[in-house]
């Protein structure tokens, strides 16, 4: 029986039966006082929030967060999106999960960006950050996890290599950026777009499902980052390459500033042209990405607006449909 995906489920009624990697779970209380399992569940297309009446805590605490479980039941509706209504549900066994069903992959060759991204970033001319370069490429596990790892859990490249593809297309773009305006430290700028979510790589666990680590957790990618460049640059320096602190600063700087603001994680604002820069285009990038993910994946590929989006809190407009001739010589 072929598997019925996540983005697939778009029909009221359609019957579900398959494995899901369970992303959250909440037991809650009706207002009857009956328990139910609110959940929200994955597989590689994407996520599908679900719902099981009459559950039990026994259930609920067998069904593992994080891990992966048989669920049967069936499509239903809520605010105007699809919802799985589960009839029976139980942990997986490890013979009925197949990891190709649950980790995405990006459409790109990760070693075919990664060899791109070297290009644009040999092109930095200061010692000191071609030596921290020099010692990143030379790091073999790193370089196997910026390949590997997704640039988020969900909201934007989250897929395997989606965080070197991120990367790369900041890359691409900030060669442009520092043409139209010269006055932008291009080193600087290309060495922040490398670094500045190259914590992700510690942030999140992408082995058999996507999430994040304790460290994760505890730290965050902005800070892992950080930590990671003071690494480098140890290692540069007890190679007898001179890295003036005054460098140091202004590149962590782009990393702690890189979310723009402080209510969205930044523990610093952009103080420097380039940190502005390296903001507004991680930001465009991952924007656009997600806008074009969520038109595509619309539940009604017929109608000319998205469903309401969490991410842009609103519906995302399509387009219009290519003008027709007469439309075109009307003016």
């Amino acid at each position: 029986m072929p598997r019925t995906f996540v983005n697939q489920l778009t029909i009221p009624g359609t019957i579900v039966e398959a494995v899901f990697h369970v992303a959250q779970k909440d037991l809650r209380t009706t207002k009857k006082g009956t328990l139910f399992i609110s959940a929200k569940l994955r597989d590689r297309t994407g996520e599908v929030p679900a719902v099981m009446w009459d559950a039990t805590e026994a259930l609920f605490a067998a069904i593992p967060q994080g891990g992966y479980a048989m669920v049967k039941g069936r499509v239903g509706q809520y605010n105007d999106a699809p919802q799985i209504v589960i009839e029976a549900m139980r942990p997986a066994r490890d013979n009925e999960v197949d990891l190709a069903y649950f980790l995405p992959k990006g459409p790109g060759d990760p070693e075919e960006h990664l060899v791109r991204l070297k290009e644009v970033l040999d092109t930095i001319e200061r010692p000191a950050l071609r030596a921290v370069l020099d010692v990143v490429w030379g790091d073999a596990d790193l370089m196997a996890a910026l390949k590997r790892a997704p640039a988020a859990e969900k909201l934007h490249h989250a897929y395997l290599g989606g965080l070197l593809e991120h990367t790369l297309s900041i890359a691409e773009a900030a060669v442009l950026i520092c043409q139209h305006y010269p006055k932008l430290d291009r080193d600087l700028l290309l060495f922040g777009v490398l670094w500045h979510d190259i914590g992700k790589t510690r942030e999140l666990h992408y082995a058999e499902s996507f999430g994040y680590t304790d460290a994760g957790n505890l730290v965050g990618h902005i800070v892992q980052g950080v930590l990671m460049l003071q690494e480098k640059i140890r290692q540069v320096r007890a190679a007898g390459t001179e890295f003036p602190e005054e460098l140091a600063h202004v590149l962590r700087h782009l990393v702690l500033a890189h979310h723009g603001e402080h209510e969205f994680g930044s523990p610093k604002l952009p103080m420097t042209a380039e940190a502005f820069a390296l903001h507004h285009l991680d930001n465009l990038d991952a924007k656009l990405h997600a806008f074009w993910r969520d038109v595509a994946s619309d539940a009604d590929p017929s109608r000319r607006w998205t469903a309401w989006n969490r991410m842009f809190e609103g519906r995302l407009f399509k387009g219009f449909e290519e003008l027709g001739a007469d439309d075109e010589d009307a003016d």
